[in-house]
Parts: structure tokens; C-alpha cells; sequence
């Protein structure tokens, strides 16, 4: 390409350049791959939960918005779970799955845990590839707390972030969860 510059005195220069496109080779688009991910929509799609799980509630509010997942806090045995599937793109520099918990009990041991929140990623097929963090009535704290964990190790697959919570049969431990992602960059 070749640019002519004139000015009003009739005086002119010429520069010549080319300009080289090339195709990508995939790259990554900076973005959050979770759907819901704050649960504001009031339903659990694209999430897979338990029964009474989706919480708006004051008794156990959320960190931002008006909705939250409750997993637990019955005083009786039992399971809840939080779970959603998600494709992780090869190509970024940064694979983080983050979100923000608050924990309360009424258990009043400082060496066991009783009850538990294990984070884990599953493959499609549904079997534990990691457990990322395991959270229990020990780990109660006044008020939110933002978790992170790396997800690099799963560039390029399909896998489920999952969250399991379990209570003994005495004492109940909440495990609130809220502001989720799976973020790349």
C-alpha cells in the first residue's frame, strides 16, 4: 500500500507499507464459563441441586443479590449437593474456579469435623479427578470468604465442579455458598 501525504503549498511525500494478516491459532477469549453463577435467576439451571438447596432467605443471606446455595445446616444426617458441568477451552494462560463461602455451625468441638463441603472435579464420566478443598464445621468464620483454586491441569476437557455436603446426626453446620466462576484468560 503506498499513502501520498499533500499539504496546501503543493508539497508532497509518499510512504509505502504492507500490511501481513495471519490466521490464529485459537487463542483465548478472557470470559466465566458458569452459568447462574450467582443462582439470581431463582432456579437452579444450568446447576444440578439438591432439594431446598437455592436459598433466599435472611436467615442465611447472600453474599451479593438475593440468592444463594444452602447446602446443610439440618442438625440431622444428611447430603447436599451443587453441581454443574462445564467445557474448560485449551489455549488460555489462566484457568481459576473460584467463590465465596460462609460456614456457621452450632458444633462446638475445635479438633473435629463432623460435618464436611468437599469441592471437587469430576470427568463427564462422573469420577473424582481431584478434590480441590474440603471445608468442615472447623472452618466456620463470621461472614463470607473467597476461595480460588487452579483448574490448568483440565485445559481442553469437559469436567463438573461439584460441591458435596455432609452433616452428622447432631448439630447442624450451613455451608453458604454464592458468586461462583470458572474464569479464563
Amino acid at each position: 500500500m503506498t499513502v501520498t501525504a499533500r499539504d496546501t503549498t503543493g508539497a508532497s511525500g509518499t510512504a509505502g507499507f504492507t500490511w501481513t494478516v495471519t490466521s490464529g491459532t485459537g487463542g483465548c477469549t478472557a470470559r466465566q464459563l458458569l452459568g447462574n453463577p450467582g443462582f439470581e435467576t431463582g432456579t437452579a439451571a444450568p446447576w444440578a441441586v439438591s432439594a431446598g438447596v437455592l436459598n433466599n432467605s435472611t436467615s442465611e443471606p447472600a453474599h451479593s443479590g438475593s440468592w444463594d446455595a444452602w447446602l446443610d445446616g439440618y442438625g440431622t444426617t444428611h447430603a447436599d449437593t451443587l453441581a454443574q458441568p462445564v467445557t474448560v477451552p485449551a489455549g488460555c494462560t489462566t484457568y481459576q474456579a473460584s467463590f465465596w463461602l460462609h460456614t456457621d455451625t452450632s458444633e462446638t468441638t475445635t479438633s473435629t469435623a463432623f460435618d464436611t463441603l468437599k469441592v471437587q472435579v469430576l470427568n463427564s464420566s462422573g469420577t473424582v479427578l481431584a478434590t480441590l478443598a474440603t471445608f468442615s464445621n472447623l472452618s466456620h468464620a463470621t461472614g463470607y470468604q473467597q476461595h480460588a483454586y487452579n483448574l490448568s491441569a483440565y485445559a481442553g476437557q469437559a469436567i463438573t465442579l461439584k460441591f458435596t455436603g455432609t452433616e452428622d446426626s447432631s448439630l447442624q453446620t450451613s455451608f453458604v455458598i454464592d458468586d461462583t466462576a470458572v474464569s479464563v484468560s
